[in-house]
């Protein structure tokens, strides 16, 4: 599927009730991996039935007969990935594009880095959809590629080892929505390992469909988003606190206080997106997890 030369990439997609972003998408990195493995997660909408029945002619899609969560949808790609002896895995979920040539450039700059051997993640940065513009659309030259060892990255643009799997373990499916990403890279932190993002190649993110409100960023996800982001930030803070305490931190107030606050503030469905929030914070002290299909 790629024109070019370098290490072998299998693309993940983790697609539920796709629409046209899901073609953008596909038409955004087909040129630059050498297979794409569609995971969806049952979607029963006729427009995402035909938009996936058109892919299907390009790409492989593995149809999920209930809703297993981004996470056990994420690992159902890796594992194809792994059996095909890809050296790397890109995650994307169906709300990202890239600018042709992304991943060829990073890799070629990986190649130059001295501490590639400590290094799973190599990945552009995101900006969202309502803040891209056309300066973002120029590529350095490999040479002058500026790599920032960070903490977390989104899963979506994620180029991965596949090698690492073995070590750290896949994706907690028991998270479902929400954080599967920071778990993943708490992990591969607490073991050592390096996390890098290209701070001048960047690609479109777009996430919740979010709208600037004064100083702040709303997002409006659906009432049950809100119970397992405060479950997840909640279960991150005690699972990973004294790894990245002022990340974990950061991600829990956001995930709580300062979430719900701006649900008062600018979002619909307040009551039952606060109450869905207590739920997910209460559950997250506990260790349950209430995951629906």
């Amino acid at each position: 599927m790629r024109n070019f030369n370098s290490l072998s990439i299998c693309a993940v997609i983790v697609s539920y009730e796709p629409d046209s972003s899901l073609i953008r998408l596909y038409e955004s990195i087909k040129n630059q991996v050498d297979e794409i493995v569609v995971i969806d997660n049952n979607s029963s909408s006729k427009n995402s039935a035909e938009i996936l029945r058109n892919l299907e002619k390009n790409v492989t899609i593995i149809f999920n007969k209930k809703n297993l969560g981004v996470a056990a949808a994420l690992n159902q790609g890796v594992k194809f990935a792994i059996n095909k002896n890809y050296s790397w895995v890109l995650t994307l979920d169906q709300d990202s594009e890239f600018l042709q040539n992304t991943y060829n450039l990073l890799q070629k700059s990986y190649e130059n880095l001295k501490d590639k051997d400590k290094v799973m993640i190599i990945a552009p940065k995101p900006i969202e959809r309502i803040f891209f513009e056309k300066k973002y659309e120029v590529l350095p030259d490999y040479e002058n590629v500026l790599w920032k060892d960070v903490v977390l990255n989104l899963t979506s643009g994620s180029l991965i080892k596949t090698e690492v799997f073995n070590e750290v373990g896949f994706f907690d499916d028991k998270l479902f929505i929400e954080q599967v990403d920071n778990d993943f890279c708490y992990k591969l932190i607490k073991k050592g390992y390096k996390i890098k993002v290209a701070d001048n190649v960047n690609f479109i993110q777009e996430i919740g469909h979010a709208k600037i409100k004064g100083i702040f960023v709303v997002r409006n996800h659906l009432p049950e988003r809100k119970y397992y982001l405060s479950r997840n930030v909640t279960i991150m803070i005690k699972k990973y606190f004294f790894v990245a305490p002022l990340t974990t931190m950061r991600y829990f107030l956001g995930g709580t206080i300062l979430g719900w606050t701006k649900i008062l503030f600018f979002e619909k469905q307040k009551f039952l997106k606060i109450i869905n929030g207590f739920k997910g914070f209460f559950d997250g002290i506990f260790g349950i997890y209430r995951n629906k299909e």
